[in-house]
């Protein structure tokens, strides 16, 4: 009797005759099937959109208190700095103070690394159903991504108030939540000032402080429903952003 790659193989000899059984342990059954069925189209990560979502909404809850005592809501979109630049500059109706966020990277993160072996059990209560289901899926990729916010504004007293917000916001860290979701952890790593000092004719001096923000976070795999007739069908829930352990 030998085990390769998870499979049992029993042997029996009988004069010029050699049979040969082979049975599949649960977890290369449940691997190959997992493989068999995943494709390219199951295997595009949506966090990316869910966590820029996120961060919008947050973002998008902050304020300011203006030279009249009034509590001004600030707008957050999602843009590179040049481009916000090029609009700031191009366009007049657009209202100052704003902030911008945009993704930079994303990298694995190999110290949270997870093993290629391990399958990951879940249960999930069906409505249509009216019971459990077994949901399970290979291990998922832990990533590091590096995101940078900006905002913009025409007097310093109005980007104080609203950088102080934002350092509330991440103390210590800002958990990132989505709609299919655990949680995943962000922190502020730098904080820069990036105002322009000099401007040339007819043009306004703007206030711009920048912050380099890290989200740790887990790329799922694609999910699948174990069967009572011992197939599997595809989850159809969206990926997500797991705790990180």
């Amino acid at each position: 009797m030998s085990y390769n790659n998870f499979t049992t193989t029993t042997s029996f000899e009988s004069g010029d005759i050699t049979v040969s059984s082979s049975v599949e342990t649960p977890t290369a059954w449940c691997r190959r099937l997992i493989r068999e069925r995943t494709n390219s189209s199951n295997v595009i990560p949506h966090f990316y959109r869910q966590v820029l979502q996120y961060f919008i909404s947050k973002l998008g809850t902050l304020s300011y208190i203006n030279s009249e005592a009034k509590v001004i809501p600030v707008k957050c979109i999602h843009a590179n700095p040049e481009r916000t630049i090029a609009k700031l500059k191009q366009e007049t109706n657009i209202i100052l103070p704003i902030i911008s966020i945009s993704q930079n990277s994303s990298n694995n993160a190999d110290q949270r690394r997870r093993g290629a072996p391990q399958l990951i059990n879940e249960t999930f209560w069906s409505e249509k159903k009216r019971r459990a289901v077994r949901v399970v899926s290979e291990s998922p990729r832990a990533v590091d991504i590096d995101l940078n916010i900006n905002v913009w504004a025409k007097y310093k007293a109005d980007i104080d108030q609203l950088i102080e917000q934002i350092r509330l916001l991440f103390n210590p860290h800002l958990v990132i939540k989505t709609e299919y979701s655990d949680v995943a952890m962000a922190y502020i790593e730098n904080e820069q000032d990036q105002s322009t000092l000099e401007t040339a004719d007819r043009q306004e001096r703007i206030v711009r402080r920048s912050f380099t923000i890290k989200l740790e976070g887990y790329i799922p795999n694609p999910k699948f429903i174990i069967t009572s007739t011992g197939q599997i069908e595809e989850f159809n829930l969206e990926a997500s952003i797991y705790e990180k352990k």
